[in-house]
């Protein structure tokens, strides 16, 4: 008579080690030890950054250690740039992972590894076989085609849905009748399934780090555990490398607190303690005025690539994510305006049990007083940084001239103005392009456009003679120049302000002048103070600027 050993040593008759074996191989640490586990499959996620900066900190208030393990079992969906993606975004964001599987000399510096789960295959198999050896899991060769039919049945009955008692028609086979079928399937392959031990009846209650003590009903479901193409699922992969890595606590989405019955079902099938739970509620967004979860596929920015390289301060991207995690946050930030994130205390218990919404517009906002509060060389050296990593044309340009394009970023910096000037560094960019004389020329086309809109620009070119020869004449660098502007306006006969005008009167008011010469320098209807710009661009740019005009 067969034995569940014998079971055991034929479907998995090369695993030769047990699991005390690789207990005994990575002992237990002494210290706090967190982890993210994201799949490969893209640039990194609003959502993982959220997880990854709040076990970072945690880590680090506890001298802990944060590692990174890339879960790559469901191998259709990954994407072989993504792990190294997503190690590049976190530090650019200063979160440094103390252990990670992309690191040279692996084996000589770190002792948990590997960090890539199709790799620790060998170590599933090892708990996985013990399972079978004590009759806690057992192969299963039922079709997809009987697994619908059982799901439609369970939905006419009425039935709790899943593969349990009567609906597995494995569960209870003997090891004889086990090896039979195998050998009479040898060419199809099989799935290993769980056998739960609960009681539909049963409850427990666990606590949860976030949501203090929870009771649920135990898990009831036998689950697949391992997969035909011999690579685990998430429940047992998480459990042997939780345990193995000696994970201390685990923050993870909200979605898996249904999962937690049954991850402690088999930690408590192995023997082993489980570690501590913190169950997050996902990032959320309002559509149509209903919450949904953050998602990339139909929000972009749940992509950090957008957020991070087009848009927002990290310092301050940072500081957002902590209002979202901690209900603490904004209040710390108040009394420590300037004062980096990484000295903000992070505790557990004071994170949002409810999904935190991602709203735009109060990010723009805190972005928005980040850039009017730091000085001009900061926010020189901080476009520059970003431009080297994404935009190395506009790097150039500005490495090109520091001291010049330092002038152009600093026009209205720290006035009544400059909240309005800057939100994005996109903002940036716009003010500094029309400074350089090569975007400049380019531009010829949109000039002429813009110009083409008012007929009475048609008829300026007196007014543009007699400028550039008193220009050439005389430039002061002094806003008192604007004065002197208006007499010569007022010599072709615009009014000099606005509230003097009338039609019957003048010409034009000093408004239609302002915009043509916002236009011809600076290609936009809008732009910084006229004459600061002016100043900045100095006499012979301005001269230049304006002769195209006369053509």
């Amino acid at each position: 008579m067969a034995t569940w050993h014998d079971v055991a040593e034929l479907l998995l008759p090369w695993v030769d080690s047990d699991i005390q074996k690789l207990l005994d191989k990575y002992p237990q640490r002494n210290c706090v030890c967190v982890r993210i586990a994201p799949s490969p499959t893209g640039y990194l996620h609003f959502g993982s950054l959220f997880t990854a900066l709040i076990n970072w900190k945690y880590a680090k208030q506890n001298n802990g250690i944060f590692f990174l393990r890339i879960e790559d079992t469901d191998q259709k969906r990954e994407v072989e740039w993504a792990a190294t993606s997503l190690v590049q975004s976190l530090k650019k964001f200063w979160i440094e992972i103390d252990e990670w599987p992309l690191g040279e000399n692996e084996s000589d510096k770190w002792n948990y590894g590997p960090y890539i789960q199709s790799k620790r295959a060998d170590f599933y198999k090892v708990f996985i076989k013990y399972l079978i050896e004590k009759w806690l899991a057992y192969p299963c060769w039922m079709s997809e085609d009987e697994l619908n039919e059982i799901r439609d049945q369970q939905m006419k009955n009425k039935q709790i849905p899943g593969i349990y008692g009567e609906f597995s028609k494995y569960r209870n086979l003997s090891p004889d009748e086990v090896i039979a079928k195998f050998h009479e399937m040898w060419d199809t392959f099989s799935v290993i399934r769980f056998r739960s031990p609960a009681d539909l009846t049963k409850k427990i209650i666990f606590s949860d780090e976030l949501r203090w003590v929870v009771s649920m009903i135990d898990n009831y479901n036998d689950i697949v555990i391992l997969k035909w193409d011999g690579l685990p699922t998430y429940h047992l992969a998480h459990i042997v490398d939780d345990t193995l890595m000696r994970t201390s606590l685990v923050m993870r989405w909200d979605e898996w607190l249904t999962s937690v019955p049954l991850h402690l079902q088999l930690f408590q099938s192995f023997g082993l303690t489980a570690p501590k739970y913190c169950h997050v509620a996902p990032i959320s967004k309002l559509d149509e005025w209903k919450k949904r979860k953050l998602s990339k596929r139909h929000d972009p920015e749940a992509d950090v690539r957008i957020l991070f390289e087009r848009w927002y301060s990290t310092q301050w991207l940072m500081d957002y994510i902590l209002t979202l995690a901690s209900s603490s946050f904004e209040d710390w930030r108040k009394d420590n305006q300037l004062a980096p994130f990484s000295e903000f205390n992070f505790e557990l218990q004071k994170m949002w049990v409810a999904a935190p919404l991602f709203d735009e517009t109060k990010l723009q906002w805190i972005n928005n007083q980040y850039l009017s509060a730091i000085s001009t060389d900061k926010l020189f050296d901080e476009t520059l940084e970003r431009a080297e990593w994404f935009d190395s044309e506009f790097a150039e340009l500005l490495k090109s001239n520091p001291d010049y394009y330092k002038a152009a970023m600093n026009i209205e910096r720290h006035t009544e103005k400059d909240p309005k000037r800057f939100t994005v560094y996109p903002d940036v960019n716009n003010q500094i392009l029309f400074f350089d004389d090569e975007n400049w020329k380019k531009w010829a086309e949109t000039r002429k456009s813009l110009l083409s809109e008012n007929e009475n620009f048609s008829k300026l070119q007196d007014f543009v003679h007699t400028y550039i020869d008193e220009v050439k004449l005389e430039w002061v660098d002094t806003l008192w120049r604007f004065e002197q502007l208006k007499e010569i306006w007022k010599r072709f006969g615009y009014a000099a302000n606005n509230a003097e005008f009338k039609e019957w009167w003048y010409v034009g008011k000093v408004g239609d002048l302002a915009m043509f010469l916002r236009i011809q320098l600076c290609n936009a209807k809008q732009t910084p103070d006229l004459f600061s710009l002016m100043c900045v661009m100095w006499k012979d740019r301005v001269v230049e600027r304006l002769s195209e005009y006369l053509g």
